[in-house]
């Protein structure tokens, strides 16, 4: 069975309001309640908890900008949708809407056809936002409640790992569970990460060298897998400043860094370069693993791409989709190069931005 979605009419006019209702009504598959006036309208949010209103702008006393206005002032309508209904279609009244936090608008007499078309978008719009707010708060409620039972896992499984009275196998053992508890616990702050990429978030900017940032980086990852006998190479530009909100931006690094090594033979070798080239920062990370078939170039950045894992995508399916989001808000881009069975690099280009009192 589907769900129905509950749609609220706010017209002053008796026809239009039956015209409506008999329109919606043929679909049958809406809970309908209509109104006459905008306090009306307000006073039955509440109770009726409405997925769509389709609001008339000439209302008697309270008019439907106003009504628009006090119901995105309550956050617990921030899902539900709103078109305005006017018997106008100026610029200016479509525009006072939008600002009013309208979603959209149709102008009367309306085309059946269309009325229908955005009642149904706008619904299912509503119902996959709520269904996103769901999962991210889920996720964010998981990661906090199991940190602290993960944490202990981790802390216990390290301490048997070195305990010499356990024998070999023991130890071996504790080893892989730290280890399983490290993967879920940063798997879990992926996944939070990539919610809040998806909802939005402010960029805090400074400029850092380039070179330094990445040398962290790869230090931290060269001593987590001191075990698999993967020689690092680097070729640095150390002239190199960028603007970037690096705390957000090292996430990028990181995890294509870590992709390289998941995918390395061991005592492979793992390349890191850098360099600037007409305005932009281009780092590269090439492996020595199987490489990506051309197929896959694009999917590999989607979420939880990990329909084919020969496809350089072991882990989750989201650390390379949280680098495509990250570099999307500074601007710059991922792709992978090279060919099957040869291995494969990544290459991240940023803009350049000028740095006040320094010149390149």
């Amino acid at each position: 069975m589907k769900v129905q979605n509950k749609i609220l009419i706010v017209d002053d006019e008796p026809i239009i309001l039956f015209y409506i209702q008999d329109l919606l009504g043929t679909v049958g598959n809406y809970i309908i309640e209509s109104v006459d006036s905008g306090e009306k309208a307000l006073d039955i949010l509440s109770a009726f908890k409405p997925d769509l209103i389709l609001l008339d702008i000439q209302l008697p006393g309270m008019d439907g900008y106003e009504v628009c206005r006090k119901i995105r002032s309550d956050d617990q309508y921030r899902f539900t949708k709103i078109i305005m209904v006017s018997g106008h279609a100026r610029v200016n009244e479509r525009l006072r809407g939008y600002e009013a936090g309208a979603d959209d608008y149709i102008a009367k007499p309306f085309d059946n056809e269309e009325l229908l078309a955005k009642v149904r978008v706008f619904a299912q719009l509503k119902n996959k936002e709520e269904v996103d707010q769901v999962k991210g708060d889920l996720l964010t409620l998981i990661t906090h409640e199991t940190r602290t039972p993960v944490s202990g896992i981790i802390g216990c499984a390290e301490l048997l790992a070195n305990d010499p009275s356990l024998s070999e196998e023991g130890r071996e053992l504790a080893v892989l569970i730290a280890k399983s508890g490290q993967q879920l616990f940063q798997f879990m702050k992926n996944a939070v990460l990539l919610c809040k990429l998806k909802a939005g978030i402010e960029l805090h900017y400074n400029p850092e060298p380039v070179t330094g940032m990445l040398a962290n980086v790869i230090n931290n990852l060269v001593e987590d897998h001191q075990d698999d006998e993967i020689r690092v190479i680097t070729d640095f530009d150390d002239a190199i400043i960028l603007q970037a909100d690096w705390p957000l931006l090292i996430n990028v690094f990181r995890m294509v860094i870590e992709n390289a090594y998941k995918f390395s033979p061991r005592n492979g070798t793992i390349t890191v370069t850098s360099r600037s080239e007409n305005g932009m920062l281009i780092v590269s990370v090439t492996d020595e693993g199987e490489g990506v078939e051309p197929s896959m170039r694009e999917q590999i950045f989607d979420e939880f791409a990990i329909k084919d894992v020969a496809h350089h995508q072991k882990g989750q399916g989201i650390s390379l989709a949280i680098c495509r989001y990250i570099l999307h808000y500074h601007n710059g881009t991922i792709h992978v190069e090279g060919e099957p069975g040869s291995g494969a690099t990544f290459v991240v280009k940023l803009p350049l931005r000028e740095i006040e009192g320094i010149r390149e």
